[in-house]
């Protein structure tokens, strides 16, 4: 048998070590990329399980004494700004600074934000704080979330997989940021519990610090002042949280969905007049689908902050190994089952692809309204069987499940979908359109405050129950779209 020269054996084992130190480098930018959005949503939700406690607890003990109605409001105010946000970020994004600047300019403002509403404790400050994360996190999530996607495209990877991926990294932030940032808060006070969640902040650019001289080159035509619109950008933002010191936060929920709402239409629009032909105007029609969906179950996801707050607070029992814990730890029991099943999905759409049964994205969507429709209404079952005492923990920690199986059948499939369905000019508009889910469905589980009543178990029973008749209602609304498309194709 001929032997092999030394030489080209030589040649050969360099190509092949090559070829794996060039596969090793691909996954690390996604990992790393992943890495930086898991700190950043350590922040986020570390804050945010703290917000609505911290806003209806006496200034005896700490907070500010809200009523319900005001906290579940200005709760929902702030979760449509962080979002409403993504939709101007993603355009500075992609015209004036690229994405890798503005994860950097959103970093600093989610920082400054955070370590504001640890020093302060009068409102107004504090709404400029919670104005200030708006900012960054429209300017932070859209850029990340467009460098993964091309990162994906550019190493030939599967785009829904490695955006389940990155959504496992995300919700590992998820988990970690109430644990911690809660239970800081009870031993030490509200303030450090805020505090600690701007240290993540601080974590994840770090990461990003690492990865961005291998992140793919993206040009960007600075026709206008990056510095200037940012700055105008960032005053609107803040101007609009600070208006909840100056007017009934009830009331101005009310305003901000209508605005938050014209401004989805409005930006479904650009992107119908962006699409250049045909197929591009078929994807920005599934869009606007997948968009109505999306939206629906944030409605029910985003309870998890506000009304499922207050139910684990006030008729969920806190006790384990004969101590109570925070309440605000029950909101780390939904990224935890996200992160759980995350894999499993994974294996399951690959698994369905090569078979080539894999589900439509629009049926994807139905079955995960459906699984939230049985998660709030479980909620529903546990408030309305709780007048005697209080709910039993399994209650909440079904919920939970059945809203994370319902999440990963919808958030990472519409994160991918907006990447890739969008017209190709049009990557992080579209991104921070399909954010905008999240900020109407914030807006809606605000809303609630004003309709129902938070503070008692039987009321808390028909605020789910109402949701997850929403939820049903859709998941059948879509099924029949997309029937009624596929016939017409036909």
């Amino acid at each position: 048998m001929e032997r092999e020269s030394p030489r080209l054996f030589s040649r050969r084992l360099r190509s092949g070590v090559g070829s794996e130190v060039c596969e090793l480098m691909r996954a690390s930018r996604v990992l790393l990329l992943s890495a930086t959005e898991t700190w950043e949503r350590f922040t986020y939700y570390g804050m945010r399980a703290l917000l609505v406690l911290f806003l209806v607890a006496p200034p005896e003990h700490g907070g500010i004494g809200f009523a319900d109605q005001d906290a579940a409001a200005i709760y929902g105010l702030f979760v449509a700004a962080v979002y409403l946000s993504a939709l101007p970020g993603g355009w500075i994004a992609d015209q004036i600074v690229g994405p890798v600047l503005a994860v950097w300019i959103g970093g600093a403002f989610i920082l400054a934000g955070n370590i504001l509403l640890g020093l302060t404790r009068q409102f107004i400050p504090f709404a400029i704080g919670l104005g200030a994360i708006a900012v960054g996190v429209g300017l932070l999530k859209p850029s990340v979330t467009t460098l993964v996607g091309r990162t994906a495209k550019e190493d030939g990877q599967p785009v829904d997989a490695v955006f389940t991926t990155f959504y496992i990294g995300i919700n590992i932030g998820a988990i970690l940021g109430p644990l911690i940032s809660a239970a800081l808060a009870t031993r030490f006070g509200w303030h450090v519990g805020f505090l600690a969640a701007a240290v993540g902040m601080v974590l994840g650019l770090f990461a990003f610090a690492t990865i961005v001289s291998r992140l793919p080159k993206l040009q960007v035509k600075r026709t206008v002042s990056s510095l200037h619109v940012t700055i105008a950008f960032a005053a609107g933002v803040i101007a609009v949280i600070t208006l909840v010191s100056a007017v009934r936060p009830a009331q101005l929920v009310r305003l901000m969905f209508l605005v938050v709402l014209l401004a989805s239409i409005w930006a479904f629009i650009m992107l119908f007049r962006a699409a250049s032909d045909e197929s591009e105007t078929r994807n920005v029609r599934t869009l606007v689908a997948l968009f109505c969906g999306g939206t629906v179950f944030f409605a029910a996801a985003e309870q998890s902050g506000a009304s499922l707050t207050l139910f684990a607070e006030r008729f969920t029992d806190r006790v384990l190994l004969g101590h109570a814990f925070p309440s605000a730890w029950y909101q780390s029991l939904y990224p935890f089952c996200v992160v759980a099943l995350a894999p499993f999905f994974v294996w399951l759409w690959k698994s369905l692809e090569s078979r080539q049964l894999e589900p439509a994205i629009i049926q994807k969507f139905a079955g995960g309204l459906a699984f939230g429709a049985i998660g709030i209404g479980t909620a529903a079952v546990a408030a309305a069987t709780c007048t005697r005492g209080m709910a039993d923990s399994r209650w909440l920690i079904g919920t939970y499940l059945l809203l994370a199986i319902g999440e990963l059948m919808i958030s990472p499939i519409g994160l991918a979908a907006a990447a890739r369905l969008s017209p190709a000019s049009r990557s992080g508009f579209a991104t921070g359109l399909w954010f905008l889910t999240v900020s109407l469905g914030g807006l809606i589980a605000g809303l609630t405050g004003g309709y129902f009543d938070l503070g008692s178990a039987a009321g808390l029973s028909t605020t789910f129950g109402s949701v997850a008749a929403v939820l049903a209602g859709t998941c059948l609304g879509l099924l029949a779209v997309d029937q009624l498309w596929r016939r017409r194709s036909m």
